[in-house]
């Protein structure tokens, strides 16, 4: 019994601390006010734009409130320290584990996949608009050379 309650207050401790650098790190660099403000600008040009196009607004309730942020980042947390992927070291760190080192290397060999991926999707569209860029020009030389000989023929 003492061992799983040692265990919850440890997660605890580990989930506080966790959190505390987090909110540290949030204080340093505020990028979370600046995009929520640029999403209300968004929201609130949108919302006045269908208004004025006679869009009525309705207003249904959810069974289910979302989470809010710092919701969301104690959960996101939790599940790590759930997961056995942290844990605290003896001198007050974080330590990851080796289980979380492994899911860190399948997490960051994934994206690198999507990322590749993305990177030769957007060099095929750059090089069928080059395509299409030269297609043009050369259908436009095409029409000036028609233009010319017409040109030429009339003067005769």
């Amino acid at each position: 019994m003492s061992e799983s309650n040692n265990k919850s207050i440890q997660d605890e401790e580990l989930i506080t601390h966790l959190l505390g650098a987090k909110k540290k790190h949030d204080e340093n660099k505020n990028v979370e006010s600046e995009e929520v403000e640029h999403l209300d600008k968004g929201a609130d040009y949108l919302t006045t734009m269908l208004l004025q196009q006679g869009v009525k607004e309705v207003k249904t309730k959810a069974k289910k409130t979302p989470p809010k942020l710092d919701e969301l980042k104690k959960m996101f947390v939790e599940n790590l320290v759930k997961s056995g992927y942290v844990t605290l070291g003896e001198n007050g760190r974080t330590i990851l584990t080796d289980s979380g080192k492994k899911y860190l290397d399948a997490q960051t060999k994934s994206s690198g996949t999507k990322v590749e991926l993305a990177k030769l999707k957007n060099l095929e569209y750059r090089k069928s608009l080059e395509r299409k860029k030269s297609r043009t020009k050369r259908t436009k030389a095409k029409m000036l050379q028609i233009l010319k000989s017409r040109t030429k023929r009339k003067k005769k």
